[in-house]
Order: C-alpha cells, then sequence, then structure tokens
C-alpha cells in the first residue's frame, strides 16, 4: 500500500526570472465513494451495508450541523473538523463584515493515528512520462 506519483513540469517564477522545474505530485488512483466505504465497512462487521451507510449519513449530517453552528468537531481516531471563513483584508474595524467574508468552508487535521498510517504507506512513482 503506497500513494502514487507522477513527476510534473511547472514554471517557477523567482525574482522575475522563469524557469522550468519539476516536482512530484499524488496521482489519484480511484474515487471511492460512500457507498463503496460501506460495502467495506460493513465486511468488518456484522452491520449491512444500508446499516452503515445510514450511521455515516447520520454522522454527516451531525458533524455539518456542528461546523455550522461555529463549533470543532474532534473525532478521535480520525482527526478534527474546524469551521473556517476567507475574508478580505480591510482597513478599519468597522468595515470587517459578512461583505468582507469571501467563503465559508472547513478544515480537516488528522489524527496522530490517523498520519500515522498515511505516513506508513509511503510512496511510489507511478507512472515515468513527465
Amino acid at each position: 500500500m503506497s500513494i502514487g506519483y507522477i513527476r510534473k513540469k511547472q514554471k517557477l517564477n523567482h525574482n522575475g526570472t522563469v524557469k522550468d522545474v519539476y516536482l512530484a505530485k499524488v496521482c489519484y488512483t480511484n474515487h471511492i465513494d460512500t457507498n463503496t466505504l460501506a460495502e467495506e465497512i460493513s465486511k468488518m462487521c456484522s452491520a449491512s451495508p444500508a446499516d452503515v451507510l445510514m450511521h455515516v449519513r447520520a454522522l454527516e449530517d451531525c458533524i455539518s450541523r456542528r461546523i455550522a453552528m461555529g463549533d470543532v468537531v474532534k473525532l478521535d481516531t480520525l482527526g478534527t473538523f474546524y469551521p473556517s471563513i476567507t475574508a478580505t483584508a480591510v482597513d478599519s474595524p468597522e468595515e470587517v463584515n459578512n461583505a468582507s467574508v469571501k467563503r465559508v468552508g472547513v478544515l480537516f487535521r488528522p489524527s496522530e493515528r490517523f498520519k500515522e498510517i498515511i505516513n506508513k504507506a509511503g510512496v511510489k512513482l507511478a507512472d515515468k512520462r513527465i
């Protein structure tokens, strides 16, 4: 089990000088949906895929509702979800208002256990093309 990457050519502008550089970029292999996860989880426990799906959707509803209320949601073995906003800088405190907020979102910080599992996975070159 490892995370695949590709070599990607990219232009870098440094002090007015543009040069080509190469870096590793993640090569996504599959997009896994909730139904597929429910099937996999059901094989690990006694719950049916429908039961797992019902609980995953309930968890999603609860987390999103709490984030929308401004709460931080910590799932011990998974990680922590934080509400976030992106705002425009303004010149005075009076100008900070709803109009200065450009985007509302959520940040996720994985737990130490989660990070450890990902770090142990390592990486591999998935495609030799550039």
